[in-house]
């Protein structure tokens, strides 16, 4: 199934991610001093083995290769690097910034905070899939990228 790669396509996926609030998302899933790097040293602490909660088709724009993709959260635990709790937050198989082997952390005051923040998180990351790849559930049918985790 190849995926037609012209940039009106992408735009509209683009302009598609941002109106799911990927900026909102991305910065009240950020730990309040927007550090990056925390958010990487913190996931390296993230208990293992992590959960995988989403299993999704990705077809990249640019030359149709089928990939899985594969999200999964951490436990929360105490956050490493502050106050706090942290949930570690991993998509697999798109080459982005969340295809790691730790991912990134969510932060919150309590362990709950964390997984809220967590799950906005992972909706950030799925977003920015979506730039890169059209986005399916296992069996093909399309996803929706407004639907909640």
């Amino acid at each position: 199934m190849p995926i037609n790669d012209d940039k009106m396509a992408r735009e509209a996926k683009l302009a598609e991610a941002l109106r799911t609030n990927l900026r909102k998302r991305k910065a009240a899933s950020r730990k309040d001093s927007g550090e990056d790097d925390a958010a990487i040293t913190a996931a390296e602490a993230a208990p293992g083995p992590y959960n995988d909660v989403r299993k999704l088709l990705g077809i990249t724009h640019a030359t149709g290769q089928r990939r899985i993709l594969t999200l999964a959260l951490s436990a929360p635990f105490p956050n490493p690097v502050g106050a706090g709790w942290a949930v570690a937050v991993r998509l697999a198989g798109d080459g982005g910034p969340f295809d790691t082997q730790y991912g990134r952390a969510a932060f919150g005051e309590d362990g709950l905070a964390a997984v809220r923040k967590a799950i906005d998180l992972a909706q950030v990351a799925i977003d920015l899939a979506s730039t890169t790849h059209a986005l399916f559930w296992p069996d093909e049918r399309p996803y929706d990228l407004s639907a909640p985790i």
